[in-house]
């Protein structure tokens, strides 16, 4: 959406000659296009023309502001997701058995986060709900309060599972790096992303403390149009393996007797009752928000 947006305040530079309205590092022009500048119409004896063509050059890019402040959000805030990838605590050991470090954990990540489990696009997705905001001077007294100094031995033996993607590998760096400013000590094991077999094998294992990972409700089944069946592409599909007690993808050991008992209540509540199925998956949700099994750092796209 930034490309988008400086591609359309080119347009008015261009089109008017104009000066470039934003500073020279502004973070909205692509990368290398910010030292340069158009300059302004020299005095030509056209007088009147020049200060009409630069007022509706003015009026113009005032016009790109208000679409980009409400058209292209709308647009933006319509894309649907079927999926999330997040950063997951095995939280039957320590340290992240401990609510208090799980948070400071996501305090401690200079990383976009998303606070809502079910993406927008899912029945269930709450936007109410706010992200953990970056803070580092939060998340060590976090540590504190739960018993865990900057120099604590439990903290330097910690390990991190992720495949071998560069973006991943980015993130699990970043992620490497958040967590030892509130003196954690974090090895890095990549694993090939198209050795699937040695992937789920290194998940299961019970070795990594951490992991990250993405995962997506099943979008292949197909579904009949009956009113009354139960809807297999909302946020119960995604969650349900992810953080039920002993589900299919649930590599947290996260366990909660409320939560499975949403699901249970989501097994018989059909589409016909959409409103109270809604109710049941924003509950969910915060249950989940609240306990932070996960971190979820962005959602993924529905294809």
């Amino acid at each position: 959406m930034e490309e988008t947006f400086s591609k359309l305040v080119k347009k008015s530079i261009v089109a008017f000659n104009l000066p470039h309205p934003l500073s020279q590092t502004g973070p909205l022009l692509p990368e290398g296009e910010g030292d340069t500048f158009l300059p302004l119409p020299s005095p030509s004896g056209r007088g009147g023309k020049d200060l009409r063509q630069r007022v509706r050059a003015v009026l113009f890019l005032f016009f790109v502001i208000l679409v980009w402040s409400f058209g292209f959000y709308s647009v933006a805030s319509a894309i649907d997701y079927d999926g999330i990838w997040f950063l997951g605590f095995d939280v039957r050991k320590p340290p992240f058995d401990e609510l208090k470090v799980r948070q400071a954990v996501a305090h401690s990540l200079d990383i976009g986060q998303m606070a809502s489990f079910i993406p927008p696009g899912l029945p269930g997705f709450d936007p109410a709900l706010t992200p953990y905001k970056y803070n580092v001077k939060y998340a060590r007294l976090l540590m504190t309060r739960a018993k865990y100094s900057m120099t604590d031995k439990r903290l330097k033996g910690l390990s991190l599972l992720h495949t071998n993607g560069v973006r991943t590998v980015e993130i699990a760096r970043l992620v490497q790096k958040g967590l030892k400013d509130i003196g954690m000590k974090v090895a890095l094991t990549a694993v090939s992303a198209r050795d699937e077999a040695k992937w789920e094998r290194e998940l299961r294992s019970g070795k990594y403390q951490l992991f990250l990972m993405g995962y997506k409700a099943n979008p292949e089944k197909l579904f009949t149009a009956e009113v009354n069946v139960i809807p297999e592409d909302d946020g119960a599909a995604l969650l349900e393996p992810l953080f039920r007690g002993g589900g299919a993808a649930n590599f947290t050991g996260y366990a909660n007797a409320k939560i499975d008992m949403l699901f249970d209540r989501l097994t018989v509540i059909t589409t016909s009752f959409s409103k109270e199925r809604e109710t049941k998956l924003k509950e969910a949700n915060k249950i989940l928000y609240k306990d932070l099994p996960a971190v979820v750092l962005f959602y993924i796209e529905k294809l």
